[in-house]
């Protein structure tokens, strides 16, 4: 025993000896917050995140903390780098290494080779993008301190072998209200209780839905990182789930597997997680899960977009905990991952038996992942170099040889503003763009001078196929989440697919105004309703005190004199309701008012109580909010009373009056139902209740018609939306009842899908989809489906403006 304890003293003096001075002083993250790290009902905020951050920096040359930009509300958007003290010294080096793995064409072999023999892998790893997942930040401060300073394994060897940036937290916005939030409730009845807004401004927990379109500022800025500059070998997304089932998932992913993706990157994100089982179960950690719950079929997610992109995209996603207080779970309250009552199996075949579970074991099964993970990619990195090389070659030469062979976006008669959206999000994503300098033909057709091609032969042309393309989700269970999302279709875009190789001259587009140069502007007098650019444009002059003149699904400056025209002296005066509880659809109907550049006023439940809501609004719009939301609010207790109470009675009543009294209301999905019954409308729902029977779709692109009407003029023929558990209506005809309500827009009757996945359709086909209705002497307009859902739908955009326009006088009152 003396021996021993000789032996194990002296390994520890050797130990010590190696770490530098500068490493044993650096300070733990628990030292840096003056607490212990992932305590018990503690949370650190973004302030001591990125302090501790900074202060690494100062103090090690094995860190260096970049400010990437700014966040949706203006607080530093950080990048930490970190790598042995050469490694960061060579940091320009790596990055060429690692461009040329991601875009092999015109590099020599020596070159590649090269690239494969002294680049590092790259590890990239998102943390906290959803602010409630509160683990995240203090994981990402204990990663940080063991690269820096540890000369145990595998950090000593990942540090020299590999290259790790960690974005310490994805939402720092939000890490602040979670926290803000947490702390003022700690203690008191309503801790771990929900805060009072979304914490990301626009999209709150939808902010990892905002991969491919790219409306959000931390987005963007992320999207740049991956595709622009560093181009990482892998990305992890660091996540937290519900509390009862397993302690952590990590891939393989469940099927059904998207067939854009290569073979070789799902086989490495495979064995990558596969491995980490093994470690994580040598080590004693119980619970961990595989193959469940979430796949690789849709695009769009924060781990999902890079896999695309020819990079090994991982998710874990930990049990939680009540934000940071701990939760207690009895052993028949522990589900197991596949419905058989917990106990072990070949995806889950060491299950948590039950206890506590607090902040600090989440932290300690991601940094157990994370010393799996460093150790496989440290232990070969020429391995997963080459590997990505070939991806990245296979991906060109599939490009080359496959169809289509390109994608071709017409000059004429387009959205511009559409293009101009879509053409931004492609080149952020690293898409090469070219615009032809002359008229050409592709598989039989003409096209004119200026319209954009993509070819597919680019590195990242699986990306760009899996947005244009036609989805067609497999038969079987119903998806996770998104089954189409056809991305032209969504901002109403055409663009045509090209099968067969041809010519055409292009020259590079390297932005969105070289991208618009050569598309003609709309033809005729004013602009056409049906182009997204007109809104801003007509808002824009309202406000600048100019009248517009709407007649024939068009709008010009002036007053006209066309018959039937509305003339508009002002914008309408629109009150938008937000809850007291994050609302995602009130979230992104914010951002897309904002985007047109139509101002708006935030109304809460105090304030429709109050009545009398003509003297603040001619127009209400009511979000996707459930009837119980809307009437009941947050339940007494659950919340300081003044965010508690809905709307029942003497909002709804208030509601209804301000529509008699000549207001307008504009209800979306679940809010329009209750409108329904608030209105006594003659509706019937066949999507949902009684009347669906086996109609099911969870999120597909859908084809609706427009009816003649002065409030659809100028619309095409066929109107492209996003159907989410949406809603359908069959309208009743009732004995002494006064005019039915209007149908507006109502699903195709055939072909109603256009991508995705549905069940029983022949449900909805025909069915209204946007209705609208005389009461007293206002109007309500009813939507079915979200016309501005999660800010990708742009073709649809327009129907919710025309709708906000549409006062029973013909003017906003």
């Amino acid at each position: 025993m003396a021996t021993v304890t000789t032996l194990s003293t002296r390994a520890l003096l050797l130990g010590a000896l190696l770490v530098p001075s500068f490493a044993q002083e650096l300070p733990t993250p628990s030292e840096h917050l003056g607490r212990e790290l992932a305590g018990d009902f503690t949370l650190a905020d973004w302030g001591e995140v990125s302090g501790y951050y900074r202060r690494l920096a100062e103090l090690s040359p094995r860190v260096r903390v970049e400010r990437v930009g700014q966040t949706t509300e203006g607080r530093d958007f950080l990048l930490a780098a970190i790598s042995s003290e050469r490694n960061l010294a060579r940091l320009d080096e790596l990055k060429r290494h690692a461009a040329l793995l991601a875009d092999p064409r015109g590099a020599s072999e020596a070159e590649l080779e090269r690239a494969v023999a002294e680049g590092l892998p790259i590890l990239m790893v998102s943390i906290a993008m959803h602010s409630t997942e509160a683990a995240g930040p203090q994981f990402g401060m204990q990663l940080a301190w063991k690269l820096a300073t540890s000369e145990t394994e595998p950090w000593r060897t990942a540090r020299e072998r590999a290259l790790v940036l960690v974005l310490p937290c994805t939402n720092p916005d939000g890490l602040d209200h979670v926290v803000e939030w947490y702390r003022a409730t700690v203690g008191s009845p309503h801790e771990a209780s929900s805060t009072t807004g979304l914490y990301q401004r626009y999209a709150g927990h939808d902010n990892n839905r905002d991969w491919f379109m790219l409306s959000l500022d931390e987005t963007r800025l992320v999207t740049r990182l991956l595709y622009r500059e560093w181009h990482p070998t892998v990305y992890w997304d660091v996540h937290q789930q519900g509390q009862r089932g397993e302690r952590l998932f990590v891939p393989p992913f469940r099927d059904p597997l998207n067939p854009n993706l290569d073979a070789a990157v799902i086989a490495g994100i495979d064995l990558l997680g596969t491995r980490a089982l093994l470690d994580l179960t040598r080590e004693g950690l119980t619970g961990v899960a595989t193959g469940v719950t979430f796949d690789m079929w849709w695009n769009g997610g924060n781990r999902n977009v890079p896999v695309r992109h020819n990079i090994l995209g991982l998710l874990t996603e930990a049990a939680s905990v009540d934000v940071a207080s701990p939760v207690f779970l009895e052993p028949g309250e522990v589900r197991g991952p596949d419905g058989n009552g917990n106990l072990p199996g070949n995806q889950h075949p060491a299950p948590w038996p039950g206890g506590w579970w607090r902040l600090a074991d989440i932290v300690r099964y991601e940094e157990a992942f994370a010393r799996s993970l460093l150790a496989s990619l440290a232990a070969e990195p020429r391995t997963w170099l080459g590997s990505a090389l070939e991806v990245s070659q296979r991906a060109i030469e599939r490009g080359a040889a496959g169809s289509p062979v390109a994608w071709v976006l017409p000059s004429d008669r387009q959205d511009r503003r559409a293009v101009a959206r879509l053409v931004d999000t492609l080149l952020l994503c690293g898409v090469e763009v070219g615009a032809a300098s002359a008229a050409f033909e592709a598989d039989g057709r003409s096209w004119p001078a200026g319209s954009l091609v993509i070819r597919r032969a680019q590195p990242y042309g699986a990306h760009v196929k899996d947005l244009f393309e036609v989805q067609r989700y497999p038969d079987g269970a119903p998806p996770y989440d998104v089954a189409g999302w056809t991305l032209p279709f969504l901002l109403g875009v055409h663009r045509v697919e090209v099968a067969a190789p041809f010519e055409v001259e292009l020259r590079p587009v390297d932005d969105v105004q070289a991208a618009l140069a050569g598309f003609a502007a709309p033809e005729g007098e004013g602009l056409p309703l049906a182009d997204s650019g007109t809104w801003p444009a007509l808002f824009a002059g309202l406000a600048r005190g100019e009248a517009w003149t709407l007649a024939g699904g068009r709008a010009r400056a002036g007053r006209g004199t066309d018959e039937g025209a509305r003339v508009l002296e002002r914008a309408p005066r629109v009150g938008v309701y937000a809850p007291w509880t994050g609302s995602m659809s009130e979230g992104w109907l914010r951002w897309v008012l904002e985007d047109s550049e139509l101002p708006y006023l935030t109304v809460r439940n105090e304030q429709l109580r109050a009545g009398r809501l003509g003297d603040l609004l001619d127009v209400l719009v009511l979000p996707d909010t459930s009837a119980r939301q809307l009437d009941r609010g947050r339940a007494p207790g659950s919340a300081p009373e003044r965010y508690t109470g809905g709307l029942d009675p003497e909002g709804a009543v208030a509601i209804e009056e301000f529509v008699r009294r000549g207001g307008t209301l504009v209800a979306v999905e679940d809010a329009a139902a209750w409108a329904v019954e608030l209105f006594d409308l003659p509706l019937v729902d066949v999507a949902r209740g009684a009347e669906a029977g086996e109609f099911s779709c969870p999120g597909s692109v859908l084809r609706a018609v427009p009816r003649a009407s002065e409030a659809t003029a100028g619309l095409p023929e066929s109107v492209a939306l996003f159907f989410s558990r949406s809603s359908a209506w069959r309208v009743e005809k009732r004995e002494g009842d006064g005019p039915a309500p209007e149908v507006l827009l109502e699903y195709a009757p055939t072909r109603t899908l256009l991508s995705g996945w549905i069940r029983a359709g022949e449900r909805i086909a025909g069915r209204a989809a946007w209705v609208r209705a005389d009461h007293g002497a206002g109007r309500v307009h009813l939507f079915a489906f979200s016309p501005h859902y999660r800010s990708w739908t742009q073709q649809t955009f327009g129907l919710l403006f025309r709708a906000l326009l549409d006062g029973r006088d013909g003017t906003p009152r």
